[in-house]
């Protein structure tokens, strides 16, 4: 069995012979077959260099007027027509809107019948008491007139008759007189009270209609409204803005990490975020608490100059650069030229053919720049990654 496995192994070593010597003919006879060497790519070569590094930052925000007012109606109710679109221009005073005031005016019916009933009840009595006053004078009159006649009449020597009469004649004069005096103090003053009280419910139903128009508070842009007719609204709910387009802003909205790196009273750039366009400078005006004095929860960007009418819509998306921190004279690389591995930063300085490792302590970064505060002078030759 040996052997057999020996004459097998013999055939295929004579056929692999023939093999080679069919194919070999491109081969020099006894030259090695050559072997590609492997490409080594190039590694980057930078210089140590002493200049200028800025660190900024991009932010993005939006055109927002910066005066506006909200506007809603002071009563409940349901629209009843809207008298203007978004987007117009509006003047202040001018009615935007009314509210259906159907049952108010029913109301105010009720209450104006009210009054008049009242005042009617009032002017007769007021009519009645100035006759039945006038009567009580006359009567005084009429009395003292007789009394006087009685008194003359009887002379020195009056007798008891005549004594009689003329007391009897001072009474009648003296309850005349009281019904002077009764009258002077004027009709019932409750009639007057139910004359106050019916035109009081008559001014405030009057009032709560004026209440059903939403007038434009300042001139400017209705930047948008909400309901239309027929829908309900709720008191004091802002349903649309006004903005004064004259003055242009940019807000954003930006978290603490963001925020911790401004400063109310920045210098920055402003321009288009997509679409190429004029560059213009402005300033961060306030940052919200605890960074700065906004009153709301955003960054407000304002122009040094507003731009020109229409050149921006509310809402236009831009950005805007702000300057955090820059250094002048400073030694720095390119970011791309430092190394890091287990936490430490270093770069390759190559000197006269030979390599070594060099720890580096960083400062500022900005614009592909690193600051190099230690491990480095200036024109030393450094081999990137």
């Amino acid at each position: 069995m040996r052997a057999v496995f020996l004459m097998v192994l013999a055939l295929f070593a004579l056929t692999g012979c023939a093999s080679q010597a069919t194919f070999g003919d491109a081969i020099t006879q006894g030259e090695p077959t050559a072997i590609p060497t492997p490409v080594v790519p190039s590694k980057p070569v930078y210089q140590v260099e002493r200049g200028k590094i800025v660190y900024e930052r991009r932010f993005f925000g939006r055109i927002s007027p910066l005066v506006t007012e909200a506007i809603a109606f002071e009563i409940d109710g349901r629209v009843l027509e809207v008298l203007v679109d978004a987007g117009v221009d509006v003047s202040e005073g001018d009615v935007l809107a009314r509210l259906n005031t159907a049952g108010l005016e029913n109301q105010l019916l009720d209450a104006e019948e009210e009054l008049a009933i009242a005042t009617s009840i009032l002017e007769s009595a007021d009519s009645k008491a100035r006759y039945d006053s006038q009567r009580a004078a006359i009567a005084v009159e009429m009395a003292q007139l007789k009394l006087d006649h009685a008194l003359a009449q009887a002379g020195e020597a009056a007798s008891d008759d005549d004594e009689l009469a003329i007391m009897l004649l001072r009474l009648e004069r003296d309850l005349a007189q009281v019904a002077v005096d009764e009258l002077t103090s004027g009709v019932d003053p409750q009639l007057r009270f139910d004359v106050t009280r019916a035109q009081k419910r008559v001014d405030e139903i009057e009032a709560t209609i004026a209440k059903a128009e939403l007038i434009a508070p300042m001139s400017g842009r209705l930047v948008s409204f909400w309901p239309d007719a027929g829908e309900p609204v709720i008191a004091y709910e802002p349903i649309a803005l006004v903005a004064d387009l004259s003055v242009l802003e940019i807000t954003d909205e930006m978290d603490a990490d963001d925020l911790s790196e401004l400063a109310e009273g920045m210098p920055l750039l402003i321009k288009r975020a997509v679409l190429p366009g004029n560059v213009y400078s402005g300033t961060i005006a306030s940052l919200p608490a605890p960074y700065g004095l906004a009153t709301d929860d955003l960054v407000h960007v304002a122009f040094d100059e507003q731009p020109p009418a229409d050149e921006f819509k509310v809402g236009d998306r831009m950005n805007f650069t702000v300057v955090i921190e820059e250094r002048d004279d400073v030694l720095w690389l390119p970011s791309s030229a430092i190394r890091q591995f287990s936490g430490r930063n270093f770069i390759v300085v190559q000197n006269e053919g030979l390599q070594r490792r060099v720890d580096v302590r960083l400062g500022l970064e900005g614009d592909g720049r690193v600051e190099i505060l230690e491990g480095a002078e200036a024109g030393q030759t450094v081999i990137g990654p």
